[in-house]
């Protein structure tokens, strides 16, 4: 077969939750264009003037490389509303045991990379970062 090898990366998370992947373009094979972020306004000591901008920015590239994913939203944890002594050992066993089904983050957008849990963005951020450093 010809072209390059591991044209793909597939990220897994099982400390995560059972099956939480994804598959993304190798960004060590892309373009410079497909994982340079686009320009956002920067200060005079060279700091995004706005940080959710540069973020947003941040996630479009996300947008390109990711393929396909199997990430759930954990945003839609219900709020806790807790009496000032309440028990954390207690509050957290009664939580597990009644865990409510979180739904699937759906197409792979901006809006739902935003909603993806820190832990999949940083290493997302560790495989585009392998491009400025493959060592």
């Amino acid at each position: 077969m010809a072209g390059y090898s591991n044209p793909y990366i597939l990220l897994q998370f099982p400390e995560l939750g059972d099956d939480v992947s994804v598959l993304m373009r190798n960004p060590q094979l892309l373009a410079p264009s497909e994982v340079t972020p686009r320009d956002v306004l920067l200060d005079d000591r060279g700091q995004p003037v706005d940080q959710q901008d540069a973020q947003i920015a941040m996630y479009e590239v996300f947008e390109r490389v990711i393929v396909a994913w199997k990430v759930y939203d954990g945003a839609v944890a219900s709020a806790l509303e807790l009496a000032e002594d309440a028990d954390p050992v207690a509050l957290y066993e009664s939580l597990n045991a009644v865990q409510e089904a979180q739904p699937r983050l759906g197409a792979v957008t901006v809006d739902n990379i935003s909603r993806m849990p820190l832990r999949i963005v940083n290493k997302i951020g560790e495989e585009l970062g392998r491009v400025a450093d493959p060592s």
